[in-house]
């Protein structure tokens, strides 16, 4: 995949967004992809100028909230617009972890990204499991265990899921991609910390996820 440009969206409340930027941006690099990161969403309106290949978004903004916690602003509709635009154009959208709290506020990106996060449990650790069919996202990958935030959320039907979770005794999708228009679009819902990020069955999922969605 070499020569393949990811623009890495950064920015938002609750996470370590330069921690993930530091652990994942070379990772992608030795697997042969350029990395640019940015916390300017206004970047979303200048993917084709860029010429970027793939977005990944690792934000929390856009949160809707009923107490006096921190938020971030989503993007602007204008930055949605594109995003949505460049996407059924043909680009890759990867939505990692807390990416999907945008679609609180959001009903395009909801839409786009197929879910909308909800909530989660204290982190804990727990089993990831690859749901019993084929598909390039999932090649090879076994379950395996993270502690870490366990992500419950809406999906829609139309989606692909690819792995799972099970938390008191209910099964939640964890991966899952859909197409969209000439694009396509991916979710992994892992990932808070360090000790997820360099996870070797995470890190697959991630990397399989670019390169099914830049293929």
């Amino acid at each position: 995949m070499s020569g393949r440009r990811i623009l890495l969206v950064l920015g938002g409340t609750w996470h370590d967004f330069d921690g993930f930027d530091g652990a994942m941006t070379p990772f992608f690099e030795e697997e042969g992809y350029e990395v640019e990161s940015t916390y300017d969403l206004s970047a979303l309106e200048q993917l084709d100028e860029r010429d970027i290949d793939l977005v990944l978004m690792y934000t929390c903004i856009g949160e809707e909230r009923n107490d006096d916690g921190p938020t971030a602003p989503g993007p602007s509709q204008s930055q949605v617009d594109a995003l949505v635009d460049w996407v059924q154009d043909g680009g890759g959208l990867l939505a990692a972890h807390a990416a999907t709290v945008a679609a609180q506020t959001s009903e395009d990106l909801r839409r786009l990204m197929g879910g909308i996060f909800v909530t989660h449990p204290p982190a804990y650790a727990f089993n990831v499991y690859p749901v019993f069919r084929e598909h390039p996202i999932t090649e090879g990958i076994e379950a395996f265990t993270v502690h870490d935030e366990f992500y419950q959320q809406i999906h829609d039907p139309s989606v692909d899921v690819h792995m799972v979770a099970v938390d008191r005794g209910v099964a939640y999708p964890m991966v899952w991609s859909k197409e969209e228009g000439d694009g396509r679009v991916a979710h992994v819902a892992m990932g808070h910390g360090p000790r997820v990020w360099a996870h070797g069955g995470y890190q697959r999922v991630m990397l399989q996820a670019a390169e099914w969605l830049t293929a």
